[in-house]
């Protein structure tokens, strides 16, 4: 049994010409390829999308050398974390 959402998308694939066609070929076969290969991180991030709770994918970093350049930053006074421990006692 087949969803009226599908019936409607079917009866709306009859009135494209070919180059849509081609398109909507090439979108779906990315969808699928992509789907396939995704770990759970990148099913998670994009299911947040299509509902609407992620407005789009932040930027994935793949330089490995600007996380072997970082260097702190040098702050004067007791660390940051001992602060926070003694506003909360």
């Amino acid at each position: 049994m087949v969803s009226p959402n599908v019936n409607k998308i079917l009866q709306n694939v009859a009135t494209l010409n070919d180059q849509e066609l081609q398109e909507l070929r090439k979108l779906l076969e990315n969808r699928s390829a992509r789907q396939a290969t995704s770990t759970p991180a990148q099913k998670l991030r994009d299911a947040l999308v299509q509902r609407g709770l992620l407005e789009k994918l932040p930027p994935r970093f793949r330089d490995p050398d600007r996380y072997r350049r970082w260097q702190p930053i040098p702050v004067q006074g007791k660390p940051l974390s001992q602060t926070i421990i003694e506003e909360r006692r």
